[in-house]
């Protein structure tokens, strides 16, 4: 058998075998290699070739997957409670986890590095399982042993929660978008008054108002802070906002510590992130006062922060109202629970990095994801420009219909016309913020993309070039996702790997 590529540092010794992964024309394989007959009684299900010593030659497979994980403990997702601060950095494609390990692994920080969305599953094909099992490998390739967490993102029910735990998460993300009420803050007196009687018990309405009303809720700090006080009106808003994604938090919190024996293997993320108004520091105390009430213990919380965490581009808005609201969100999650603040739609926000870095030390998660599929588009540009020329215009052409899943502002009038630029200037694309939340947007359309014959119009060559090229693109990504963390502030690891 023909070995194209051999991958160095995963190759370790274990019970008088040997372990590693090589590159064949039939993709990556793991080989195992001993003395004749011992490596025929290892799990590992494969084709043997003897020579002077016996080589097997094994599938990447699920089965095997399972193999690797007890064998080799370090590929298998763990929890991340324990350290203040991590990031996700979501592999679309299955192929970018290298690059995201070489960056990580310079930093004190660790990685969610299986992190996907049933929508973004959707969109590549994928599922929980199969993202966890090219993070394994990857792990495993890299021969990165500090401990990788595995997140279902954005889950919003329990059907989902539970396909993901049975993937093997480490990590659930509930989404509560769908169970706001998002009008809350929008009625008059009189239907907030209305409403609160239709919807709340006599007796919980008792016991909301004993713990909210009369009461000042102070944060102080050696230099000055803050305070937060709710009257009726207020209170009532929240809680309208609120009781149902409440209810519903507390039975997906009851369902995960049934199926996991305890808190201790499953992070849990809140998410209020997707929604059209910024979560207002009240709106933060009210809902883990209230949580807290009700023993929902969580390990971060993804609120939606004022100004506009766009995808893929820059921050846009004030900084230094930012830096204000920011500051108190971090405050009460200190005072409430001391969980992460976590931050979605995170990559490439570097105007804002800083502060937050300052701001959220003792508790702070960073969730990037397209970040990593444009700068696959960028090594496209860089060494397929005919490929790239094709997948930019039909992004174009598919733009209207994608943008209906995100919220983004582009103007495809401010993106230069391909056809006035030669292939070396393709790659400046991935610098012009409306060009990037094309391609950012348009991810899974492109990758499914087929001609009236129902053939790929770019699956396969896209992914030939990223195969042929991927230490190009772990590259790019190392030196990318650095740039995250040294903008964050993130201090750099004193016992760096050879």
């Amino acid at each position: 058998m023909d070995f194209h590529k051999i991958y160095p540092r995963s190759f370790s010794s274990l019970n008088g075998l040997t372990y590693g992964l090589v590159r064949t024309s039939n993709g990556k394989k793991l080989v195992v290699m001993g003395e004749n007959d011992p490596v025929l009684a290892d799990p590992f299900k494969g084709e043997c070739h003897r020579h002077t010593s016996t080589l097997k030659v094994c599938d990447l497979s699920a089965e095997n997957t399972e193999c690797l994980m007890t064998l080799f403990p370090y590929t298998k997702p763990t929890s991340l409670r324990k350290h203040s601060i991590t990031i996700g950095t979501g592999d679309r494609l299955g192929l970018a986890t290298p690059g995201h390990i070489r960056a990580i692994q310079k930093f004190q920080v660790r990685p969610v590095l299986a992190q996907q969305s049933v929508r973004e599953n959707t969109q590549t094909g994928r599922n929980f399982t199969e993202v966890i099992k090219d993070a394994a490998w990857a792990v495993f390739q890299e021969n990165y042993q500090d401990g990788y967490g595995a997140d279902g993102d954005h889950l919003k029910s329990i059907q989902e929660v539970r396909n993901a735990l049975d993937a093997g998460v480490s990590m659930v993300t509930l989404d509560l978008s769908e169970k706001l009420n998002l009008t809350a803050f929008q009625y008059s007196t009189e239907v907030v008054d209305l409403k609160f009687k239709e919807e709340i018990d006599e007796e919980d309405a008792k016991v909301l108002f004993h713990l909210f009303l009369n009461k000042e809720f102070p944060f102080k700090i050696p230099h000055g802070g803050f305070s937060i006080q709710f009257d009726e009106e207020s209170l009532k808003r929240n809680v309208l906002l609120f009781h149902k994604a409440i209810d519903f938090t507390e039975e997906v919190y009851k369902f995960i510590l049934s199926r996991s024996g305890g808190r201790a293997s499953i992070d849990f993320e809140i998410s209020i992130d997707e929604t059209p108004f910024p979560t207002s520091p009240e709106n933060h105390l009210f809902f883990m006062i209230e949580l807290n009430y009700r023993g929902i213990h969580i390990d971060s919380l993804a609120p939606r922060f004022i100004g506009e965490f766009q995808k893929g581009i820059n921050y846009r808005g004030d900084l230094q109202d930012f830096r204000e609201q920011f500051y108190q969100h971090a405050m009460i999650a200190q005072d409430f629970g001391n969980y992460k603040i976590s931050i979605h739609s995170g990559s490439d926000k570097f105007s804002v990095f800083p502060m937050i870095g300052e701001m959220a030390k003792k508790g702070l998660h960073l969730k990037t994801a397209g970040t990593s599929w444009l700068e696959a588009m960028r090594l496209i540009a860089l060494i397929n420009p005919s490929l790239y020329r094709e997948m930019h215009r039909f992004a174009l052409s598919i733009f209207k219909e994608a943008s209906k899943l995100y919220h983004v502002s582009t103007d495809l009038d401010r993106i230069p016309k391909i056809e006035t630029l030669q292939d070396q200037e393709l790659p400046s694309f991935l610098e012009q913020e409306d060009a990037r939340q094309l391609l950012h947007i348009t991810y899974g359309y492109l990758l499914n993309a087929k001609d009236k014959n129902g053939k790929d119009l770019f699956r396969d060559r896209f992914f030939q070039t990223m195969s042929k090229y991927e230490e190009d693109y772990w590259s790019l990504l190392e030196r990318h996702i650095e740039k995250h963390l040294n903008s964050l502030g993130v201090e750099k690891n004193p016992h760096l790997p050879c």
